[in-house]
């Protein structure tokens, strides 16, 4: 499975589609492969695989200044936009698709309601939007996760007891939001401090952080569920709390081996989840084509599909404008340029939650009989998720750039106010330790740091053509210094391949160039922006 996942991630490189898209076709291109293993999904079993650290993730990255700051429109997208998309939605799927219940109806709207952080952070991060857009669409994620999946577990729940009461619902919902929080926050909360202790005892490292941090939503999710509340939203507290404490509580190899492997797990989740997705296709189109025709089941994934996308754009030019009849709205926000209005109204990829949503609807009702309803909602989550994935993944980038939409002036500024700021304190640092230099070695090192340092903060202050010739003077120095490297590594591994020197010498020397690489890499990387 990882293999076919690498191979369609290379593949992928070459297409002009989402990565999800191609990992979707090559599921189904396996799945007609004679010999290919087959794969009978357990719904609970893959519902706690993949969404918890897929959401704990979307927390810890959440930045907490920004989300504060555009917590009115993320709310009104979270809750708002979830209710509205899951009525739409709902509503048309239940008159068009003959025998489809209601509440189950319901459940599909509730899960295509969630967006997909990754496949939109793919574009906006490349093309650098505001930073306000980027906020509300990662925000948006996070909680619409959250709010979607509850809704989906009330609409499963309506169609197990056959009834619905909307007040019941509403305060159900408030008790299950609020505590699966509380436990989340607290879980968050326990694992840091475990890690804390370790760490004053000297008893831990990166591999067994990194571990407890891999370990932490699902202990938050089963410890929700354990209790009663929701193991959704105990997650999503979970990922906030990391989020806040992790980057100030980590040394610096626990912070880079974290990110790493949570990128590694994360890529495998995505790419294993759309695969298999891809995997139940044949199956799952047999089960709904004995049912309903070709041209029914085109119709049905167009109408649902449409009307999702179709909800998203008449949700969110109302909500952006709206609240701005209020005087203390306009007091507290600028008014936002309809080029980011529609951006966010287009940016409404779906992807993994859906995915793992849809494919976690039980297979039998507690009686014993099929659960109604649980194929063609299934195959409409496939097809909303195909249908935006190459509608409006596939053109974001270009209605960006068409209208125009450009990185503002806040990120420059506050990077640059904080490179400054960081070699500042460092170089005053140094210049405390002057006096403690005992010998001419001493003074001689420090007085090449000192100097280093000088110049970091003389490229970082200097102004219009002076900063532009120091730019050019640092970018060629990185080019010197990666030819260096290059030939030194290439020196290195001569020696080792002749049997001159052991692997005991060649790795240590080795991941020290690979570390002064990656560090160039990155200072290069901040002196070009």
């Amino acid at each position: 499975m990882l293999l076919l996942v690498a191979g369609l991630s290379v593949v992928a490189r070459w297409l002009p589609w989402p990565q999800l898209i191609t990992y979707l076709a090559g599921g189904v291109g396996a799945a007609f492969l004679p010999g290919f293993p087959r794969f009978a999904l357990d719904p609970g079993f893959f519902f706690l695989c993949f969404l918890p650290p897929l959401l704990f993730s979307d927390g810890w990255l959440m930045p907490l200044r920004e989300f504060g700051k555009a917590k009115r429109p993320i709310i009104l997208l979270a809750i708002g936009l979830v209710s509205f998309t899951t009525l739409a939605v709902g509503l048309v799927a239940h008159w068009l698709v003959p025998g489809l219940p209601l509440a189950m109806a319901l459940a599909l709207g509730a899960i295509v309601s969630p967006t997909d952080a990754v496949s939109v952070s793919a574009i906006t991060e490349r093309l650098r939007v505001p930073a306000r857009v980027t906020t509300i669409l990662n925000g948006e994620s996070l909680m619409n996760d959250a709010t979607g999946l509850v809704a989906f577990k009330f609409a499963l729940a309506a169609v197990v007891v056959g009834t619905f009461s909307l007040r019941a619902a509403a305060l159900e919902f408030s008790y299950l939001a609020l505590g699966g929080f509380a436990v989340g926050l607290a879980v968050g909360y326990g694992i840091g401090r475990l890690r804390d202790l370790l760490v004053r005892l000297r008893a831990s490292d990166a591999l067994i952080e990194v571990t407890l941090s891999l370990m932490t939503p699902y202990a938050a999710y089963l410890a929700a569920e354990r209790v009663g509340v929701s193991g959704v939203l105990g997650v999503v507290a979970a990922g906030l709390y990391s989020g806040w404490r992790d980057p100030v509580r980590m040394d610096a190899e626990t912070r880079r081996t974290a990110w790493n492997v949570w990128e590694l797990v994360l890529f495998w989740l995505n790419g294993i989840a759309f695969v298999l997705l891809g995997l139940q296709f044949p199956t799952l189109l047999s089960a709904v084509g004995s049912h309903y025709s070709a041209l029914q089941l085109a119709g049905f994934t167009a109408a649902v599909a449409g009307t999702a996308m179709a909800a998203r754009i008449a949700w969110v030019f109302p909500g952006a404008y709206a609240p701005f009849l209020f005087p203390a709205v306009r007091r507290r926000e600028v008014r936002p340029a309809p080029s980011a209005v529609f951006v966010v109204s287009w940016a409404g990829m779906r992807g993994t939650v859906t995915l793992a949503a849809a494919l976690s609807i039980p297979l039998a009702l507690p009686s014993g009989s099929p659960f109604p309803g649980r194929d063609i909602v299934i195959f409409l989550a496939f097809g909303v998720i195909a249908t935006t994935l190459l509608v409006q993944g596939t053109t974001l980038e270009a209605v960006i750039c068409a209208l125009g939409l450009r990185e503002d002036e806040d990120r420059p500024r506050e990077e640059r106010l904080a490179r400054m700021t960081a070699v500042e304190a460092g170089l005053n640092a140094l210049r405390d330790l002057e006096g403690s230099a005992e010998s001419e070695d001493q003074h001689a090192a420090l007085g090449l740091v000192i100097a280093e340092y000088e110049q970091r903060l003389s490229v970082l202050t200097a102004e219009g053509e002076t900063q532009r010739s120091a730019h050019r003077r640092r970018n060629a120095g990185h080019r010197y210094h990666m030819a260096a490297l290059k030939a030194e590594r290439q020196a290195l591994d001569g020696l080792w391949r002749s049997g001159a020197i052991i692997d005991e010498v060649h790795r240590p020397l080795q991941e020290l160039l690979d570390y002064e690489e990656s560090m160039l890499l990155a200072s290069g990387a901040g002196a070009d922006e």
